[in-house]
């Protein structure tokens, strides 16, 4: 008699993936929390605290991890990668917040950092974070010091003039800036750069090829594409002002955008990574990108 046939193990959704890997997130980022030493007492380590601590959905470091798994690698092997992500984009969002920047009263419901400790400490917070993030990335392969060089590069390239203080220059000088190669691309500098770094930074530490990061750029472009659309109609919603008929032909046209980049990201997965569970799972990333609001 033939052996009575397995149940097979029902595949891991992106839902369940991140309920595992939260908590482990969240032990890591307090592992790697840059406090000034206990002694001395200064609202710093309450702000860094609160900058970090609740910390929305974690989207990013789970990035991280499932490119790390895209190639091979397991997210235990970079989960400090993933802090270095997370440690970055919380410093981004303190500094964009400070009044010579965006000017933000709140972040996630709450008064910004800078509202309630002052714009010294929030510079401050913002600097620990950043500094944290470059000497984590430095030490995450000390059996591979060139893969620990590359990922430190990649910082580099994210928060540098091409990426993040490039884009964050370009908000300053005004929507209506003259940006050769159009206004909205170099506007999403900020915003694809992270996504790059979020989801190469990992790869590049398990040792992934040319093809592999290149797949993964492209991948992380399309993301962050699609999250800025889906960030601009919402601040269209919420715009009274805007007359209906303008609202809905911009609407229109930017579902058909963000749709056009997740098809695209599946495209690429499907072609250079398969049907493995992770590929599968940064998918449904892209779908949960695409359907979020705010």
């Amino acid at each position: 008699m033939a052996a009575p046939l397995q149940p097979q193990p029902t595949p891991q959704s992106l839902s369940d993936y991140v309920a595992e890997m939260r908590p482990r997130i969240e032990r890591a980022l307090r592992h790697h929390l840059p406090l000034t030493p206990a002694q001395f007492e200064t609202p710093y380590n309450e702000a860094l605290e609160y900058a970090l601590f609740p910390g929305g959905k974690r989207l990013r470091p789970v990035l991280t991890l499932l490119g790390a798994e895209l190639v091979g690698g397991r997210a235990d092997e970079v989960m400090d990668a993933a802090v270095a992500v997370e440690f970055i984009h919380t410093s981004s969002l303190v500094f964009d917040d400070l009044p010579c920047m965006d000017d933000a009263r709140e972040r996630r419901g709450r008064a910004s950092v800078h509202r309630r400790y002052g714009d010294g400490v929030a510079v401050l917070v913002a600097l620990g974070l950043l500094n944290a993030a470059y000497g984590i990335v430095l030490g995450a392969a000390p059996s591979a010091p060139g893969r620990a060089l590359a990922a430190h590069a990649e910082i580099v390239e994210c928060v540098g003039a091409r990426g993040m203080v490039g884009g964050q220059a370009i908000d300053l000088a005004g929507a209506g800036a003259a940006v050769s190669g159009g206004f909205d691309a170099a506007r999403n500098l900020k915003t694809s750069a992270l996504m790059r770094l979020a989801a190469g930074l990992g790869a590049i530490l398990c040792g992934a090829d040319a093809r592999q990061l290149g797949a993964l750029a492209r991948v992380a472009e399309l993301l962050g594409n699609a999250y800025q659309i889906r960030d601009d109609l919402h601040d269209l919603h919420e715009d009274s002002a805007t007359p209906a008929a303008t609202h809905d032909s911009e609407h229109a046209r930017g579902r058909e955008r963000i749709e056009s980049q997740v098809a695209e990201v599946k495209q690429v997965l499907a072609r250079e990574f398969g049907e493995s569970a992770a590929a599968r799972r940064l998918r449904e990333l892209a779908d949960f990108i695409a359907r979020r609001r705010g």
